[in-house]
């Protein structure tokens, strides 16, 4: 195993666990999809044909579509950039379409880079989740400007 992939490994541990235990249901369910598909990919590296990687290249299609829906009904903006990241690694499994030799090196580094932002992401998560409650503690707390002593409600942003 390549010392990148051991570091990138190392850092999705801790940002996975960060976000079992700071995140809400969709962190917990995106959490299983990554682990989940990092799992498949190792398994299914065999699966080759001619160079296209196909058993690696469904579990990241699968990782994608997950990240996306989850994205969708989680409303969760560090999902939306880890599944647009997840679309760049599938995007990248079609290079040996196009230069089977030139291309097939570069792909995999750009896969192992964009991982690295999807790790990232997962941190970015974490503080997503954690603003996120903290947001909701202080709108039920009744937070709101108080002018002259009147109760008002307070300035929208949107």
């Amino acid at each position: 195993m390549h010392p990148v992939q051991i570091i990138l490994i190392l850092a999705n541990l801790i940002a996975f666990a960060l976000l079992l235990w700071r995140g809400g249901t969709v962190e917990r369910w995106a959490v299983l999809a990554l682990t989940a598909a990092q799992v498949l990919s190792v398994l299914l590296v065999p699966w080759d044909i001619d160079g296209l990687r196909i058993g690696v290249m469904l579990v990241d299609v699968a990782l994608f579509a997950a990240l996306w829906g989850l994205a969708e009904h989680g409303r969760r903006w560090w999902l939306v950039a880890c599944a647009g990241f997840q679309l760049i690694i599938v995007v990248s499994h079609l290079a040996p379409f196009f230069a089977h030799e030139r291309l097939g090196w570069a792909a995999v580094t750009l896969q192992w880079v964009v991982w690295t932002f999807v790790s990232l992401t997962a941190f970015v998560g974490v503080w997503e989740a954690g603003a996120d409650r903290r947001f909701v503690r202080e709108e039920s707390d009744g937070a709101r400007m108080d002018h002259e002593h009147s109760p008002r409600a307070a300035a929208s942003v949107e």
